[in-house]
């Protein structure tokens, strides 16, 4: 449902991007974002809470989108990483969205966003990801490369989108096994 109200407005939001380019960043979605960002450095993540706080800042983030007030590459970039922490397909394929935009308004970070966006869709259906930008962690608590798609981007490919190579992720997950 909310996919069908947000859609359209993602749309129009693309089509008037060059008559938003001198446009500001949005403070309060910017606060939103270091919020998101913050609760996942806590070492004692209440999953719960984060799961309350997360959809709490979509709510926002969506009254905002539908009030006009994402204009911005980087504000593009910070609604598709909170919509990134939501828990439905839906969620992920406007964090998707959402970082497409903030790429097409020219904010580079924006395309490891796509990448990360599209590898998190790819495992909502249980397919192997393409870039390497997901984790897992097993029941005994250690990280773990989620399953690649073998082949389907190289580690160039991976280069112009930001992602590190898949040495560098796999070696990323064994550095968290040893914290």
């Amino acid at each position: 449902m909310l996919i069908k109200l947000i859609t359209p407005l993602v749309f129009i939001a693309l089509l008037l991007s060059p008559a938003t380019a001198s446009a500001e960043d949005n403070i309060e979605l910017q606060r939103l974002f270091e919020s998101d960002q913050n609760a996942r450095r806590n070492a004692d993540i209440d999953w719960d809470e984060l799961s309350v706080l997360d959809k709490e800042n979509r709510t926002k983030v969506s009254a905002m989108l539908a009030q006009g007030e994402i204009k911005t590459g980087l504000d593009y970039f910070h609604a598709a990483v909170i919509f990134q922490h939501g828990d439905s397909v839906d969620d992920i394929r406007l964090a998707h969205s959402f970082a497409t935009i903030a790429a097409h308004l020219g904010f580079d970070r924006a395309t490891w966003m796509q990448a990360a966006s599209w590898d998190r869709l790819l495992m909502y259906f249980d397919q192997p990801q393409w870039y390497g930008t997901q984790f897992k962690i097993d029941d005994d608590g250690q990280w773990h490369l989620y399953d690649i798609q073998e082949g389907a981007v190289t580690d160039e490919q991976r280069a112009e989108w930001r992602v590190p190579s898949l040495a560098e992720s796999k070696a990323r997950a064994e550095q968290q096994n040893q914290n």
